[in-house]
């Protein structure tokens, strides 16, 4: 990289820091702390919405999707359509008119303090766990583009999000969000002006001949519940699966109940569906274009690995300047993901857990400290996790789909079971919970269940039913929940006695 390359760089890093101690002046309560008083703009949020979970990994593996498979991939962005679609009719109302902090908090109120914890227990086990993933990652990413050593990459991406992330609570995650969203696309600008400058004929060139390899197809309506490229899988299964995430993950519930009001709320999802689906679309055109590139000129390996080509290319073919902003789009796409991990972390656990369970009284200067002392703790055991997962050859990828649905699909039918079953008790919400997480993990982890085999990709589609369905059942061999658990708290409180 160039002197202006690391100009770039470095300038992008001391806005980041300086957001975050710019919004620390305002954060002198949890409330503010954690949901920014609910003042923060929709529009902030719903670009926040998509920033979060558009991480480095993201960013390098939309061009390699591009580069192999086309614009297939956009398909899932109706996948995306419907699921947020769902938490906007079913889960959206009782997060923001409750006036929660988190997502967990409405399981108190419609179940008990134990279902609470569990529900809050799963989200934290599956943020643990990608955690270190998340900063292994990015961490790689920058050390590859920028030819640093991996070890100082980890370090140098953990600190700065724990910096920042501390300093300014969901405030500065938020407006460093919109930075970061805006830095990706002026990344993902750069790489296209370097390829289009690459060949004869520029960007009309580039699209012609990925136009006649058959790269801008968007639609496959083949049936192969496997391939995420197959339409019915990227509608239907991912969009159950983004029906989950988006529905029962605290990095996400936590803007919704940053938001003023429902209206805003409602507002904030669809700027981020729509952005994401910008992003994604960015991504894979820009993939495309790449193996325009490189069909016209000659130099990418053989056997590159998807999510390496933007990497080479920055590294071998990008002039100085356009590199500085792919790389600091990398560190956008990187920070973007672990603050939100870091914030939600010690939110849920101050106050499902310290705040729940504290004997001593309620003090928000020490509540206060003590989500600033975890997100601290939390990023050195990120960083930990991140330089365990470089020292090992684990199948990295898998593991973190694996406990995506391991603890995502039976959230999302324990929040189901709240919502629409009046019915449904407090053991039966608990119980069929905490089963489907033991046989998912069973299953998954052993294989001893031929059931618990079928593509990963559905999982969420298949154990989220089957979860309200056990909990169900458990709750018929009890007693009916008393109306204050009911009334409010489900959509059909007015018909409690029909279920």
């Amino acid at each position: 990289m160039s002197a202006i390359d690391w100009a770039i760089v470095a300038a992008y890093g001391i806005i980041l820091i300086s957001i975050g101690i710019a919004a620390s002046r305002k954060q002198s309560t949890t409330d503010e702390y954690f949901r920014g008083s609910r003042q923060l703009p929709w529009w902030a949020i719903g670009l926040s919405l998509i920033a979060t979970s558009f991480s480095a990994a993201s960013l390098l593996g939309g061009p390699g999707q591009g580069y192999n498979n086309g614009l297939l991939y956009l398909q899932t962005q109706i996948g995306d359509l419907i699921g947020f679609g769902l938490v906007i009719a079913i889960f959206l109302p009782f997060f923001v008119g409750l006036n929660l902090t988190t997502a967990y908090e409405y399981l108190e109120k419609r179940f008990d303090s134990k279902t609470r914890s569990l529900g809050s227990l799963c989200f934290l086990l599956f943020v643990i766990a990608r955690l270190g993933g998340l900063l292994y990652a990015a961490s790689l990413a920058v050390s590859t583009v920028v030819g640093m050593p991996l070890s100082v990459a980890i370090l140098l991406v953990g600190i700065v999000s724990i910096v920042y992330t501390v300093a300014g609570g969901i405030a500065a995650v938020v407006w460093t969000d919109v930075l970061q969203f805006g830095m990706i696309f002026v990344g993902l600008a750069a790489g296209v002006w370097a390829a289009a400058s690459g060949v004869p004929g520029g960007l009309g060139e580039l699209w012609n001949t990925a136009g006649e390899a058959g790269k801008l197809t968007v639609i496959n309506l083949s049936w192969e519940p496997a391939s995420i490229y197959s339409f019915p899988t990227a509608v239907f299964a991912y969009g159950v699966l983004a029906f989950a995430v988006a529905g029962t993950n605290q990095q996400s519930v936590q803007r919704y109940v940053s938001c003023a009001n429902e209206a805003d709320g409602r507002k904030a999802i669809l700027l981020g569906w729509f952005s994401g689906l910008i992003g994604v679309a960015a991504t894979l055109v820009l993939g495309a274009l790449l193996f325009s590139f490189y069909t016209i000129n000659a130099g990418l390996p053989a056997d590159i690995a998807g999510d390496a080509i933007l990497p080479h290319f920055i590294v071998n073919d990008v002039p100085a300047g356009a590199s500085g902003l792919l790389v600091a789009a990398i560190f956008a796409a990187a920070m973007s993901s672990i603050d939100s991990a870091l914030h939600a972390l010690a939110t849920c656990m101050t106050v499902d857990f310290y705040d729940r369970y504290s004997k001593a009284p309620r003090n928000e200067s020490r509540s206060l400290r003590i989500a600033q002392s975890l997100i601290v703790v939390w990023g050195i055991l990120g960083i930990a996790a991140a330089f365990y997962v470089a020292g090992t050859e684990a199948d990295l990828l898998q593991f973190l789909i694996e406990f995506t649905t391991m603890f995502v699909a039976p959230l999302l039918g324990l929040f189901l079971m709240g919502v629409l079953f009046p019915r449904i008790n407090a053991n039966g919400a608990f119980y069929g919970t905490v089963i489907t997480v033991a046989v998912l993990f069973v299953g998954v982890r052993t294989e001893l269940y031929p059931f618990t085999a079928l593509p990963g990709i559905w999982r969420s589609a298949v154990f989220a039913p089957a979860a309200v369905v056990l909990g169900y059942l458990i709750s018929l061999a009890g007693s009916a929940p008393a109306e204050r658990s009911t009334r409010g708290l489900t959509l059909w409180s007015k018909s409690t006695d029909s279920l």
